[in-house]
């Protein structure tokens, strides 16, 4: 039950948006707002007395008791950031600002809802970081995935492969079947990118019929050619338009690190210099920075 002075001024309180929580030296909620219900769910009469870890979500458990500690030892936090379950099983993202009261040995905190924040947050760092056709990451993603990769085989003495995939007789599928045809033709392409290689590795669409793909850690050239003749296989694969079967192929040009650039520039320059060497020698191919190219089944220039 809440002493006195708190109950006294719960009809002022619970005009809040935000939630006031008192917890005790043990982590146990001693009282709650009404605000509380409107952010986790439950009335406050279900979460006085259990403890307040209970909610947070498991991968925040952590470093919240570590907070909850240094509030205990004095140090007064504000927009201290977490994650609770709520009882409809939702997750919910506070902002939390708490202090230590010394005299009544409680923890009093202001609990605000930043849910809606964080979603909007994400939504624009979506829209942000990716293509909206082909939901790959955009250029600007692609630029810092390929700076940590790099940073990564540097550290760790490895080696990794930028791929620059340039797709063949594009602009004809466009001029012959209109811009869904193209809009299918890349959307196509990015599914069977995604497919043909690990987790691990990033894929990224430039713009236009440009994709990159970086294979992190990888071990030697031959099993990097090996997974990109897979995939030129696969692309040849045709993919249906409006009852027209279209074939697919691309031009591929690898660059390895450290061999072939030692830099983000370097590199991605070195893929694409070999990518117009696969074009121009026919198409559907790979060629690699250094090799002639590596022919594939037909060529479609």
């Amino acid at each position: 039950m809440p002493s006195p002075s708190l109950a006294s001024l719960s009809d002022y309180i619970d005009q809040l948006l935000e939630a006031i929580c008192v917890v005790d030296a043990h982590g146990h909620f001693l009282y709650l707002s009404s605000g509380c219900e409107r952010i986790f769910g439950y009335k406050s009469t279900e979460m006085v007395g259990r403890p307040m870890i209970e909610l947070v979500h498991p991968e925040d458990r952590e470093r919240t008791l570590l907070a909850a500690s240094e509030i205990m030892a004095g140090d007064q936090k504000i927009d201290f950031e977490n994650r609770y379950i709520r009882k409809d099983g939702q997750i919910a993202y506070i902002q939390w600002s708490a202090r230590w009261s010394e005299d009544q040995n409680v923890r009093v905190a202001v609990a605000r809802d930043i849910t809606k924040h964080k979603q909007l947050l994400e939504q624009l760092q979506h829209i942000a970081f990716y293509d909206p056709l082909t939901q790959l990451p955009n250029r600007a993603l692609f630029d810092d995935r390929l700076q940590q990769s790099l940073a990564r085989a540097r550290r760790e003495q490895g080696m990794l492969a930028l791929c620059f995939v340039d797709l063949d007789k594009f602009k004809q599928v466009n001029d012959l079947y209109g811009h869904a045809a193209g809009d299918l033709y890349l959307q196509t392409v990015a599914e069977r990118l995604l497919y043909s290689v690990r987790e691990t590795d990033t894929v990224a669409r430039l713009g236009g019929d440009e994709f990159v793909i970086v294979m992190d850690a990888v071990t030697d050239r031959s099993a990097v050619l090996s997974a990109l003749q897979n995939l030129l296989t696969e692309l040849q694969q045709p993919f249906l338009f409006e009852q027209h079967s279209l074939q697919l192929s691309a031009s591929i040009g690898i660059a390895l690190f450290p061999q072939h650039g030692q830099d983000h520039s370097s590199l991605l320059a070195a893929a694409d210099r070999a990518m117009y060497k696969a074009k121009q020698a026919g198409g559907n191919q790979l060629c690699t920075a250094t090799d002639l190219p590596h022919r594939v089944g037909k060529n479609y220039g």
